[in-house]
């Protein structure tokens, strides 16, 4: 009896360390980053420095990112930004992604990719307990969608209150091909966002607006004519950061010319009853009435939630 209760204390106390090991955290309001480096100890996160530039937004300290081990599925990384002034917790970062530890980009088993389903269900159902039902996209039981171009994808996302946002995103995908100037490559990640959010303030037509948006826009054609995923989306709205894939990148690169921009209309525009700032970009060679122009839409942090190549009649 004493040897099958050692042994009963000894499972369950992998279990609830295996439970333990991913935990997240989807609370941040007026947390300071030496909390969550506790947690990360707690957790046996290790520092970790992945390749590429690090992108700082403003106001804020360099990020920083941990490794936890996972089981079946590529480890996690978590990735926090803060403020400088007070530590204060921004963003939480939470990605399982096989191109963090293998740029091959090769198709990968299918058990691995139930794994990761698995892993997303739990993730759903253990924020969904805590802040209910989310705005669901998309389902993860068909895995014959897998081996196809669009491939399997899911994405959840809750308003715990005005202040914080958490997007859970999901895509798995074998399928591979190359034409052209265009690539897909096989894609197998779940990412999981949470973010401060600010209250709903009108955008300004004012040239300061109109000038900062166009940094962004500057900053995120550059990136993307470098071909430099993960640093453009600094510039992109954490609201669609998600849906901004390798494919999807890379088909809109094909789309721009090598040529500089300039401004050619800008006005307010509501979409769903909320307010944007909308500028259509002309190419700098173009005439006064330009055939072609890029139409974005911006955020009230400048950034980009909306990009349309248009053909002007």
């Amino acid at each position: 009896m004493t040897k099958l209760r050692v042994l009963l204390l000894f499972s369950f106390s992998l279990c609830a360390l295996n439970s333990s090991a991913q935990e997240i955290s989807t609370e941040i309001h007026g947390k300071r980053m030496k909390s969550f480096i506790d947690i990360e100890k707690r957790l046996g996160g290790k520092l970790y420095q992945g390749e590429g530039d690090i992108i700082i937004p403003g106001g804020m300290e360099t990020p920083l990112t941990y490794r936890r081990t996972e089981q079946g599925i590529p480890d996690l990384l978590v990735t926090y930004t803060f403020s400088k002034v007070d530590s204060l917790v921004h963003s939480i970062d939470y990605e399982w992604d096989m191109i963090n530890f293998d740029r091959t980009k090769k198709k990968q088993p299918l058990n691995v990719q139930k794994a990761f389903i698995k892993k997303y269900q739990s993730l759903a159902d253990q924020i969904s307990t805590k802040h209910g039902n989310s705005e669901k996209k998309g389902e993860l039981s068909d895995l014959t969608k897998i081996d196809l171009k669009a491939g399997l994808k899911r994405s959840d996302e809750w308003k715990p209150n005005d202040s914080s946002s958490v997007s859970l995103y999901a895509v798995f995908s074998n399928y591979s091909e190359e034409k052209e100037n265009i690539k897909i490559q096989p894609t197998n990640r779940i990412w999981l966002y949470v973010t401060k959010v600010k209250k709903p303030t009108n955008p300004e037509l004012s040239a300061k607006s109109i000038q900062a948006a166009k940094k962004s826009y500057d900053q995120f054609i550059l990136k993307l004519r470098a071909g430099e995923l993960e640093n453009a989306k600094a510039f992109i709205s954490p609201q669609i950061r998600s849906q901004v894939t390798q494919t999807v990148f890379d088909q809109f690169k094909t789309t721009i010319k090598p040529e500089a921009f300039r401004v050619y209309t800008e006005s307010l525009q509501q979409v769903n009853g909320v307010d944007y700032l909308m500028i259509q970009y002309a190419y700098e060679s173009a005439s006064e009435d330009p055939k072609e122009v890029i139409r974005v839409l911006f955020d009230k942090e400048n950034l980009i939630i909306g990009i349309q190549p248009r053909t002007m009649k």
